[in-house]
């Protein structure tokens, strides 16, 4: 048994004969992976075994153990994920009133009222920093994945952030070399209020809402392989064999 990428590969398999470890046996090998064939052969494969207790039973358990291994890595990516879509639903859900100004009456020692009008910045900081976690935890559980839909999706995040790089700046948001954010609540706090709406506002075009679609998207995409891993039936491949455009993000994603 071995690994390449993070997958299982086992060359005493028929699949993996001596002469398909060259660069084209290997390219050979992971196109028939890519297009279905190799899920096909490989469950005929382990049907024949069958006929051999001690070895089915060696292949379930390290099947099993695998699989395990997949799902824990899976489930944690839908949950970051899921959590990021939700942090950027606090900003552009219906009804969402983070923007707006609330009416606040304090009295002084004397007894006198006074009312103003502000932002609720203690909310809006909240907020900001729980999209930056949220953020920064899709971007950690997405790189543990090798699925093409899933890495692309992730690289838009970042390229959409860093494009938004200097804006985010003024607002007290920093993308590190890691490409993860870092929220400066006290510069935040002072930030100019139009610059927060423009970053993080309702409207479709804002950079929260990209992020947002982003999230939505890994989070199908998890959702799926989960099913995939767990359930035969409900699988990453088509009736053909072919995988599905939302696995790999379709035909054009799957050259990046």
């Amino acid at each position: 048994m071995s690994t390449i990428n993070g997958s299982y590969f086992n060359y005493s398999s028929p699949f993996f004969s001596g002469s398909s470890m060259g660069s084209g046996g290997l390219l050979g090998d992971y196109l028939s992976i890519r297009n279905g064939s190799y899920k096909k052969l490989l469950k005929a494969y382990y049907a024949k075994q069958n006929n051999s207790e001690e070895k089915t039973n060696s292949s379930t358990n390290k099947t099993k153990e695998y699989d395990k291994t997949v799902s824990k890595e899976l489930k944690q990516l839908q949950t970051d994920s899921s959590a990021l879509k939700t942090a950027t639903e606090a900003f552009t859900k219906k009804g969402s009133k983070l923007f707006d100004q609330i009416t606040t009456t304090t009295k002084d020692e004397q007894g006198n009222e006074t009312t103003t009008k502000d932002y609720d910045w203690k909310a809006i900081t909240s907020a900001v920093k729980s999209f930056a976690d949220a953020y920064n935890k899709t971007l950690d559980s997405a790189s543990e994945q090798d699925n093409v839909a899933v890495l692309r999706k992730a690289a838009m995040m970042t390229k959409n952030t860093a494009a938004n790089r200097n804006m985010l700046s003024r607002v007290g948001i920093t993308i590190g070399k890691d490409n993860k954010l870092s929220v400066d609540e006290e510069k935040l706090k002072k930030a100019n209020i139009n610059d927060l709406k423009s970053l993080f506002g309702g409207s479709y075009s804002s950079y929260v809402s990209s992020i947002g679609q982003r999230a939505s998207d890994i989070q199908k995409v998890s959702e799926q392989m989960i099913k995939s891993a767990t359930n035969s039936n409900a699988s990453t491949y088509t009736r053909r064999g072919s995988y599905s455009s939302l696995a790999t993000g379709g035909i054009y994603d799957s050259f990046f």
